[in-house]
């Protein structure tokens, strides 16, 4: 009786085991899909500023909530398909100035994403408006 005991707790413990390593998999295919490549420009505008769930507008709420580890989360995926932005071709104008303009904006929200690590609100706050002013100058330029 013993024996069944002990056999059957540890096969419950495989069991268990090849459970969470099964998981874990699972949330590291979640993690990569949120890291990989966007397909276009559109795609990295739409994720970053449109709309209530927009990574800008989490990122906000979330600074004047003071809730840091709310905006961490969503900061590293910006970081993420920010710096893809610059290997897309410029619907127009030059393509040197849309690489410098596209390497200044995954700079400033890299930026950003070091002030939230840090919790330091008013570098954050500075880092936000810094991306949020950059649009203009980069849609003039290069959005068709």
């Amino acid at each position: 009786m013993y024996r069944l005991f002990v056999l059957a707790s540890l096969l419950a413990m495989v069991v268990l085991v090849a459970g969470v390593q099964v998981l874990a998999e699972e949330k590291d295919k979640d993690a990569k899909k949120d890291d990989a490549k966007p397909k276009d420009i559109k795609e990295v505008m739409k994720k970053a500023h449109a709309g209530a769930t927009a990574f800008k507008q989490v990122v906000g709420k979330s600074l004047k909530d003071k809730d840091f580890e709310a905006a961490a989360t969503t900061m590293k995926a910006w970081v993420a398909i920010a710096s893809h932005l610059g290997s897309f071709d410029p619907p127009k104008g030059e393509k040197a100035d849309w690489e410098k303009m596209t390497k200044k904006y995954a700079e400033d929200v890299k930026t950003l994403a070091k002030a939230v690590e840090d919790k330091d609100a008013k570098a954050a706050g500075k880092a936000l408006q810094a991306v949020s002013t950059s649009c203009k100058g980069c849609h003039t330029a290069h959005k068709k």
